[in-house]
């Protein structure tokens, strides 16, 4: 059985790429696309559904803004399993900082050549982020769509989002890291909580997010 999977905000498929999982099921990557001018985040989920077949048995795996997408999808597949990881289900679980910027516009005014740089400066803050080191972690061969307006497009819908009442996923798990900042574990509920793992504890804790992916798989 095929598990679609979709990254982290301007992040590719090398983010799952220390996973282990059950025999008999294989990863597939969704990539991401370049938006639309003033696309709704759900007609983009629903162009990237180009990249799945909905005639067979799936699951959808989203990782961080990836797990929005994947809720989004929801409103027009049916996937067996959603599995969420660093990510949030709904307007509660964001944090306050984002819902902040959201009411003044305020990532409006971050420089996207902030994001895309390669400086020392830059680095750091992920660094912060991520408690992570950038050449052990494998950062550079990670985060790869660095395109300006993607980016830009991105952050406003993340600040901006909440889990539509026109949808409701079924079969859903969520893991989540104890120590992640960007959405920290304070807000989030009935998630299977990872000890230590960071906002990127797929790619720093694979061995334990491997184990309860694969406890729901066992159980398709």
């Amino acid at each position: 059985m095929k598990i679609y999977q979709v990254s982290g905000l301007g992040a590719n498929k090398n983010a799952f790429k220390n996973l282990r999982l059950e025999d008999g099921f294989e990863q597939v990557y969704v990539p991401w696309l370049n938006p639309e001018k003033d696309e709704t985040l759900a007609h983009y989920a629903e162009r990237m559904l180009d990249n799945i077949n909905p005639t067979e048995d799936f699951l959808l795996m989203g990782l961080s803004f990836g797990g929005i997408i994947v809720q989004e999808m929801n409103r027009f597949i049916n996937p067996k399993h959603t599995i969420l990881v660093s990510t949030v289900k709904s307007r509660t679980e964001i944090p306050k900082l984002f819902k902040f910027s959201s009411s003044i516009n305020a990532h409006k005014i971050i420089p996207m050549s902030f994001l895309t740089s390669d400086h020392v400066f830059s680095y750091m803050m992920l660094r912060k982020l991520y408690y992570t080191n950038r050449e052990r972690d494998g950062l550079d061969d990670i985060f790869e769509f660095k395109d300006a307006e993607y980016l830009r497009w991105s952050i406003h819908k993340i600040v901006n989002w909440d889990h539509s009442l026109a949808y409701n996923e079924q079969n859903i798990t969520h893991l989540h890291g104890t120590k992640d900042i960007v959405f920290p574990i304070t807000n989030i509920k009935d998630a299977i909580q990872i000890e230590g793992g960071t906002h990127i504890m797929v790619m720093q804790k694979p061995k334990l997010v491997s184990a309860e992916i694969n406890k729901i798989l066992t159980t398709l």
